[in-house]
């Protein structure tokens, strides 16, 4: 453990941040070789149990190569990659893309999530139907140990099958996209789902079709290839002793077919409703609105208006007799089936309250939660902080004013917290390219180290050796080192 800041200042700072119920114990560290001071907070379990079993899970080594994410406030998930957490929230949470067209959920249902990524519409089903039990489905190693986490982070009773559903038992070669794992799939194709996720890009508004465009998309298809075992919903059924299923949830990438050619006759009856992805392809979306209407569901289907270049639509089936249950999103807590508050919540109180006992103090650079203070290490997380400034700094930094405004160019900004995605990216790539050179920036920082702080770095490190900030600027075709005025 290192020992806190030897001065009066630091540890009244501790002492002040107890006094937030959510913090039970806190020290101050400085950090090393310059870096900034970092304040450890143990959580109270009662006024903060999300942030006390993440720091749990964390200190036992559940993490692993995962990463916490805080799509919203009072939310907190383990996951790949920030860009997909955030798609996946607000696809789920803000969208409801899932509950439209009479699909609710009575309490205590139990569903099967079939295609459950990191587990995100897992947690919807718990904050909507109070004691749901889930059956979760990911053939990915990595998803479904996020899943895993999230769902005992947030107490959720799910069974995570690691496995993928299709029409019988076997094993399917699976490509696997780390970059952009909604599109994984038995039946992916690089060449194909690319062009599926350019038109998804280019019906954004503001959408810049160029040479960013294809290096974004490039790298979000990076594919690995396994194996993965499959079974069929029947069996998974019987496994698990699903006397019913309220909800069925299909969203596993062109095998949609599969999976319902993997129901059998005795299961069918006892399936309440569904709602899917369904890609048209080969007059695929008919064969599945024939296949539920001919056991019995009302069925409807929708396509989002941003993805009317591709071939993704959504399907909503119910039984007449379904009874229909309140999960009005107006009515269903607005982001997580935790307590308490989320970790940049929290950091955000306990900035409020250090400035308010003395606002010309300086507040620690970064918030980190512990089980306990015997978890604080002499070294402290490497922070937020922008290198030596030169021109390639400034240029960096008159390109995120003109996307996000000048108030946003700071350490810690994060891209996705000031609203960026995949456009907002394309932009980005853009104008870094055109002032800096192709290699100042890979499109994969952006979606795994994006704060301004990380990509100022990073931009200063891929600077040529002994590059002055004049040469830097021959090599941008500028004759003046200092940034261009005006929007990038």
């Amino acid at each position: 453990m290192s020992d806190p800041m030897d001065s009066d200042r630091t540890r009244v700072m501790a002492r002040l941040l107890c006094t937030h119920p959510a913090v039970t114990e806190a020290t101050v560290t400085a950090g090393a070789d310059g870096r900034e001071s970092v304040a450890w907070l143990v959580p109270d379990r009662s006024h903060a149990p999300l942030l006390h079993r993440a720091a749990a899970l964390e200190a036992a080594g559940r993490l692993g190569m995962l990463g916490w994410h805080e799509p919203a406030d009072g939310l907190r998930v383990a996951g790949v990659n920030r860009g997909e957490t955030d798609f996946l929230y607000r696809e789920i949470f803000t969208e409801n893309a899932y509950f439209k067209h009479g699909i609710t959920l009575p309490p205590g249902a139990v569903v099967v999530d079939a295609g459950a990524n990191i587990g995100m519409f897992t947690l919807d089903v718990a904050r909507r139907s109070p004691g749901a039990r889930v059956i979760a489905v990911e053939p990915v190693e990595e998803l479904a140990e996020a899943a895993t986490v999230n769902a005992e982070l947030h107490g959720v009773d799910a069974t995570v099958l690691r496995c993928g559903l299709g029409r019988a038992e076997s094993e399917i070669r699976f490509t696997y996209y780390p970059h952009n794992s909604v599109m994984s799939g038995g039946f992916a194709q690089v060449d194909e789902d690319s062009d599926v996720l350019r038109r998804h890009l280019l019906t954004g508004e503001g959408a810049e079709e160029g040479a960013q465009l294809d290096r974004l998309v490039t790298d979000r298809m990076t594919a690995v290839r396994r194996r993965v075992p499959t079974t069929t919903l029947t069996r998974v059924a019987a496994d698990h002793g699903l006397t019913r299923i309220d909800l069925l949830k299909i969203d596993v990438e062109k095998a949609e077919m599969d999976v319902l050619e993997g129901i059998d006759a005795a299961l069918w009856p006892r399936i309440d409703r569904i709602v899917m992805e369904v890609h048209d392809i080969d007059d695929r979306l008919a064969a599945v609105l024939g296949t539920l209407s001919a056991q019995g569901f009302s069925v409807t289907h929708e396509q989002d208006p941003r993805l009317a270049l591709t071939p993704c639509h959504h399907v909503y089936a119910h039984r007449p007799e379904a009874t229909a249950h309140d999960t009005c999103p107006s009515r269903v807590a607005a982001t997580s089936v935790g307590h308490g508050p989320n970790l940049r919540t929290l950091e955000r109180e306990l900035r409020e309250l250090l400035t308010r006992a003395d606002p010309s103090a300086e507040v620690p650079g970064r918030f980190v939660v512990v089980p306990g203070l015997d978890e604080v290490t002499v070294q402290s997380p490497a922070p937020d902080a922008v290198p030596r400034a030169t021109c390639r700094t400034a240029h960096l930094a008159e390109i995120w004013a003109g996307i996000f405004g000048p108030e946003a160019v700071r350490p810690d900004a994060d891209f996705f917290d000031l609203g960026g995605d995949s456009l907002a990216a394309v932009r980005l790539l853009a104008h870094v390219e055109r002032r800096l050179g192709e290699d100042a920036l890979t499109p994969d920082l952006i979606f795994t180290d994006s704060t301004f702080g990380a990509l100022a770095a990073a931009i200063e490190a891929s600077a040529p050796p002994r590059a002055s900030a004049a040469t830097g600027a021959q090599r941008t075709g500028s004759e003046d080192p200092t940034p261009d005025r005006g929007e990038p």
